[in-house]
């Protein structure tokens, strides 16, 4: 994929439909612990994050944008050693999709903090994740929401950034 920093992928509300009508399974951590137990785990969310390290669930790579609904209530802090992204809401940044790039190519287990808004980061965690991840992410007064990446999926995903307007940075 070929952008620069500050270039960045809008997402229509086209696409954001599409993308809220094919999310994964229910599931709670529970379900994470004896299902996918060995695999590669990825979180989006911070409650969603919390339970599941809660509940001892070994993650792989968090995202998170220290909030809830949008809204700042205390209750997420700064963990040290995170790294520290910007994503403004409604677009996946290209740092957004460099720093889940290099989380796969190193290997080690990571935690993103988002300056602006991390729903959308499930769609570069799929399109660099290898087959049989497992990504859990919250649904608003919902709950929790696990999918396994599979290559139907990263071909599903490929075809969604191909229909999205960039935003290129000068």
């Amino acid at each position: 994929m070929q952008l620069k920093s500050g270039s960045k992928f809008i997402v229509s509300e086209k696409i954001r439909k599409e993308i809220s009508e094919s999310n994964g399974e229910l599931c709670s951590p529970e379900i994470i612990l004896s299902r996918y137990a060995g695999r590669t785990i990825c979180s989006v969310g911070d409650v969603t994050t919390r339970n599941l390290i809660s509940a001892s669930v070994d993650l792989f790579l968090q995202v998170v944008d220290l909030k809830t609904k949008r809204k700042s209530d205390g209750s997420f802090s700064h963990v040290e050693g995170s790294l520290s992204v910007a994503n403004p809401p409604g677009v996946i940044t290209h740092d957004l999709f460099l720093a889940i790039r290099n989380v796969f190519e190193d290997g080690r287990k990571t935690r993103i903090e988002v300056d602006g808004e991390e729903d959308l980061a499930v769609i570069p965690i799929i399109f660099y994740s290898k087959l049989d991840t497992v990504i859990a992410y919250g649904i608003p007064d919902k709950g929790m929401a696990c999918l396994e990446v599979t290559q139907s999926l990263k071909e599903k995903i490929d075809d969604l950034l191909k229909r999205m307007d960039i935003e290129w940075q000068k």
